[in-house]
């Protein structure tokens, strides 16, 4: 008979210096028993692979080793989705680590728990200053269990947030796209199925930050511009597709969180040099949001930079995206 309430499915892919310190954590851990931690080998090419399986052989029972090719994050939490047993579902980073003391409440609440999402608290840990800058709450009561629709509004979660039934993403085919920025489909795919949510006061997921230059961080983004489009692309057609079949609320929460990634995109746009080309992409982005979903393009156009760009005919776009980059790279 499983045992398992938690199951945490993290991502590695070339981490062989901090993959130790994230396992560690998990198996401090008093609630061993009750805890499975997928570690999803995505093709790493240093000693991230021989690492984790050290682990696994000493403590089969919790630590998992699962390779594959690499196929990039959205398509490690697929993997751990399928391989998952345990009654709630979570997902981090292999750079990341856990609050074991936490982990042992929040374990141990599970146990007890039957709401469809869980949340809880994460930490942003500066790995330059070598400290917590920030702490991530959840402005809900804890220990309270809402109905989902009745509170939808007020949330602000980042999947590191966030836990689910594991039922809720087997038995829905929740499936994830194998590239970058899949998190926002990890927030907002199982919504549709997801009826309650309880709020813990607990800092369980601790986030690794580096201080990366802002041209590091342009560069990395217009890198990756065509997965943060394809996702983009996916999730305005899931709010198209679902929209008549799913509460007020919930139609609420996707569209806000559809739109502000829309808008990242503008400002990924925005990034590249001003000239004609360039212009016609964005006046071609901003033609297709309209087309797909007038909904989302309206909350859109409502935002400074879009609204600008639209309401001037695209005149001010030299100054925008001069402002933009100048901004970018303070």
């Amino acid at each position: 008979m499983n045992n398992k309430i938690l199951s945490i499915s993290v991502a590695a892919y070339n981490i062989e210096k901090f993959i130790e310190q994230a396992i560690n954590s998990y198996l401090e851990c008093n609630c061993k028993e009750e805890l499975e931690v997928l570690i999803i080998n995505d093709g790493s090419t240093d000693r991230t692979k021989e690492i984790v399986e050290e682990y696994s052989k000493k403590y089969p029972d919790t630590i998992k080793l699962i390779t594959q090719k690499n196929a990039g994050p959205g398509s490690t939490v697929n993997t751990g989705i399928k391989y998952a047993t345990g009654k709630y579902f979570k997902m981090i980073d292999g750079d990341d680590w856990v609050e074991t003391e936490n982990l042992n409440k929040f374990i141990e609440i599970l146990r007890q728990s039957d709401e469809d999402m869980i949340l809880t608290n994460y930490e942003v840990f500066d790995n330059i200053k070598k400290e917590i800058i920030a702490i991530n709450k959840v402005e809900l009561a804890s220990s309270v269990s809402f109905d989902f629709e009745n509170i939808c509004s007020t949330l602000r979660l980042d999947m590191h947030n966030v836990a689910y039934k594991t039922d809720i993403l087997k038995k829905n085919n929740i499936i994830l796209d194998n590239c970058f920025y899949t998190d926002v489909e990890y927030l907002l795919l199982p919504i549709p199925f997801v009826k309650t949510v309880k709020y813990l006061d607990l800092n369980i997921y601790v986030y690794r930050v580096a201080q990366a230059t802002q041209s590091v961080s342009i560069t990395s983004m217009q890198k990756n511009i065509n997965m943060h489009f394809l996702v983009l692309n996916r999730l305005m057609d899931f709010y198209v597709e679902n929209k008549n079949n799913i509460s007020k609320g919930k139609q609420e929460y996707i569209k806000r969180r559809v739109f502000k990634m829309a808008s990242a995109h503008l400002g990924i746009l925005l990034t590249f040099e001003a000239n004609k080309e360039n212009k016609q992409n964005i006046i071609n982005f901003n033609k297709l949001i309209k087309s797909k979903c007038l909904e989302i393009y309206k909350e859109y156009k409502r935002t400074k930079r879009a609204g600008l760009l639209i309401l001037s005919n695209y005149v001010l776009y030299g100054f925008i995206s001069k402002k933009y980059k100048n901004k970018m790279n303070k």
